[in-house]
């Protein structure tokens, strides 16, 4: 007969990891044949190489058998990334895991308190309560495609900043001469450093064929260009931590949210928490898709039929063409404006600002 396994032999173990600028956080955990989970004391690392090491090492001497282990670390700015790329490279398992996701979670614990080493055992215990999936490292390509959409995005706010600066000094009483030719130099500098980024982008997707096919499927729906297709792409990773189209839309801050109490309602909005790269790169496309594509004017128009204000049908699209380019981009395939599938009817709600 074969040999039960004891009720407190480990299934699963997994190590929390909440993560700040010079620290981090670990919380070691299992979960058990019975179900229980078991938690030990937290410890605090540098977030640097050496702290990195430290915390493998210290994770095999916490592990009492060959159980399968998982870290789990939540995508905050950009702390976590060299941990992320370090436990990758050393082929351990991780789930990175997107900061709207760990927070649905925590409001289904009974937690109230909040400290780091508090997120540390509630992503440890997110880790042995859920099948999590496995994080994939955007490639190179995907990584140099995000600094450089991110530069050219800070270059574009500078310029328009400082051509306002320039407007308003030049037409002000008297303005000197030399404070005029220096805000001119500097911007004739931006416009060079723009061209020299427009020009890395360019060799960029020269060098990666597969890529620039993949950008061209977004490219192919109305009002969507080449710089907003590579924001998004970048921004998202290739899509790599998104599993459907809701958490794409909370992700970006496109999500509708309600708050009522009572007799007390106010209106639906977005709720503006999430990638605001998004819905920068977002915002002007969709203005631009009212003017050219002919079913996005349709779904606008009968928006406007209930809202007396236009701008929540403009966000509506903005989400639209958001949750396009990730079906395009995951199915691979080109815009298609005759395609209908039912599953994918419209839901005709707009978000109040």
């Amino acid at each position: 007969m074969p040999t039960l396994s004891s009720p407190t032999a480990p299934l699963k173990y997994v190590v929390g990891i909440d993560i700040a600028k010079d620290t981090f956080v670990a919380c070691f955990g299992r979960i058990e044949v019975n179900q229980h989970l078991r938690f030990g004391k937290e410890a605090i690392f540098a977030n640097t190489p050496a702290g990195f090491a430290a915390v493998l090492a210290w994770t095999v001497k916490q592990q009492a058998t060959a159980a399968p282990l998982w870290f789990v670390v939540e995508a905050t700015g950009v702390h976590y990334e060299a941990l992320a790329y370090f436990l990758s490279d050393n082929q351990q398992v991780l789930s990175v895991l997107l900061p709207n996701k760990v927070k649905h979670f925590a409001q289904s614990t009974e937690q109230k308190s909040k400290t780091d080493q508090l997120d540390a055992r509630l992503l440890c215990r997110l880790g042995l309560e859920r099948a999590l999936p496995v994080w994939q490292p955007p490639t190179p390509a995907l990584r140099q495609l995000r600094a450089l959409a991110r530069e050219r995005q800070s270059l574009k706010r500078q310029g328009a900043r400082l051509k306002t600066q320039r407007h308003a000094y030049d037409h002000s009483y008297q303005p000197d001469a030399r404070t005029l030719e220096r805000l001119a130099a500097r911007q004739h500098l931006l416009v060079e450093q723009l061209k020299a980024v427009d020009q890395d982008l360019a060799a960029l997707l020269e060098a990666e064929p597969e890529l620039a096919r993949k950008l061209a499927h977004l490219t192919s729906v109305p009002g969507i260009g080449l710089t907003t297709a590579i924001v998004v792409v970048a921004e998202t990773n290739g899509f790599v931590l998104i599993e459907n189209e809701r958490q794409l839309a909370s992700y970006a801050g496109l999500d509708v949210v309600q708050r009522q109490s009572g007799l007390s309602a106010q209106a639906t909005r977005i709720s503006r928490r999430g990638n605001v790269h998004l819905r920068q790169a977002l915002y002007l496309p969709a203005v631009s898709s009212l003017r050219s594509n002919p079913q996005q004017m349709a779904f606008y128009a009968r928006l406007r039929a209930r809202q007396p204000s236009g701008k929540p049908g403009v966000i509506a699209v903005m989400r639209k063409l958001l949750l396009l380019c990730f079906s395009l981009w995951k199915n691979d395939r080109p815009y298609d404006p005759h395609y209908h599938p039912a599953h994918m009817a419209e839901k005709e709600v707009a978000p109040a600002t």
